[in-house]
């Protein structure tokens, strides 16, 4: 769980964040609309979802290009009040008094959550690192980097549109191998478990392996039990649950032709 920001902290970073200039013009405009949307739909902190959705009321499509999910319903649930296109960067006052031509001033309050704080000084560090202002391409790929400000848009039915690569893939694999059907490939291999990755396991078996071709069928035994069947193309990958012994042994049998290939996977929880 992230530390929360003492007052002081948190000032700083907001002076940073407005008044430095970091941002590149499209991404300040979006947190203006963020903010604005927040006054007037008297939401007290402006956080993470609150941004995306002012991020949505910027870019529109090209936000949507990145995400998959009904962002306009997420829009209004969050924003009640909002206004598209440059009405929506100036308060309803505003709007109404340049109608009457009358004093136009304005003024609210901006208090960013600690999570949009880290979000934004994240896609800022991401912008600095190639010399450049921070963009809406920084703030999805900052997005990505902490589970819990992927998962509060996944609860709102928000997700992105590409498979994102995450090391836990690595760190919960205790088996992996690559099989072709050249040479004398090993069919028959063994495996202990260390302890620190522990059930429910899961395999995963699919053919081709990288740039080789397919195997024409292919089956995977675990302890003895035969566990997945493969014949390409029409069952090219089987994702199954699977038991573990402190020692295990595991089986293929395949058809080629000669650079056919196949990979096996088996994953638990670290």
């Amino acid at each position: 769980m992230q530390t929360p920001l003492t007052e002081r902290q948190r000032k700083l970073a907001h002076h940073v964040l407005l008044f430095d200039r970091p941002l590149a013009h499209e991404v300040a405009e979006a947190l203006q609309r963020t903010t604005l949307a927040c006054a007037e739909n008297k939401v007290v902190s402006t956080g993470i979802l609150q941004f995306f959705c002012g991020l949505y009321l910027q870019f529109g499509q090209e936000l949507q290009s990145h995400f998959q999910g009904n962002a306009l319903a997420l829009l209004e649930r969050t924003f009640p009040k909002h206004r598209f296109g440059d009405k929506g960067l100036v308060t309803e006052k505003v709007l109404e008094n340049a109608a009457s031509d009358t004093d136009s001033s304005f003024g609210y309050s901006v208090v960013l959550s600690d999570d949009l704080i880290r979000l934004l000084w994240s896609a800022t560090r991401l912008a600095d690192a190639v010399g450049r202002r921070t963009s809406l391409k920084d703030v999805i790929a900052a997005i990505t980097l902490e589970n819990a400000w992927l998962e509060e848009l996944r609860r709102n039915e928000v997700v992105p549109v590409r498979k994102l690569h995450d090391f836990n893939d690595v760190l919960n694999v205790v088996f992996f191998v690559t099989v072709h059907a050249h040479g004398s490939w090993p069919k028959k291999m063994e495996f202990d478990l260390d302890g620190k990755i522990h059930q429910p396991f899961t395999a995963s078996v699919k053919t081709p392996s990288g740039g080789f071709g397919a195997m024409k069928t292919a089956s995977m035994k675990v302890n003895g039990k035969q566990i997945a069947e493969l014949s390409w193309p029409d069952r090219s990958e089987v994702n199954v649950p699977v038991e573990l012994q402190p020692k295990n042994t595991v089986e293929f049998e395949f058809d080629g032709p000669q650079f056919g290939s196949m990979e096996a996977t088996i994953r638990g929880v670290s």
